[in-house]
């Protein structure tokens, strides 16, 4: 099964006082993104493992919410037993 692990922070820098999400709300905001994208990744390479080492890609997930712009920005890191490997993770992601 591939591991995915998320690091989304939130960055309440300059926040404002009419902001549209209050913390319950954005709470689940963030839950429902997790779930969202933890479909996505399961759906592009839960079957994948490589074909030499017979292992599965591991996905990092690292984001930041910016209370400011009310956007949340995130980044996709794949680690892999090999380097071949990683390329057709990264593409199967690209394609799914």
């Amino acid at each position: 099964m591939i591991d995915i692990e998320f690091n989304i922070q939130v960055d309440e820098a300059q926040a404002s006082e009419d902001r549209i999400l209050d913390d319950y709300e954005l709470a689940l905001m963030i839950d429902h993104t997790k779930a969202q994208i933890t479909r996505q990744v399961q759906t592009a390479l839960g079957s994948l493992v490589c074909a030499e080492h017979h292992q599965p890609p591991r996905v990092i997930i690292s984001g930041a919410y910016s209370l400011e712009t009310e956007q949340l920005e995130i980044s996709y890191h794949v680690d892999t037993c090999c380097k071949p490997f990683l390329m057709e993770a990264v593409r199967a992601l690209n394609q799914g």
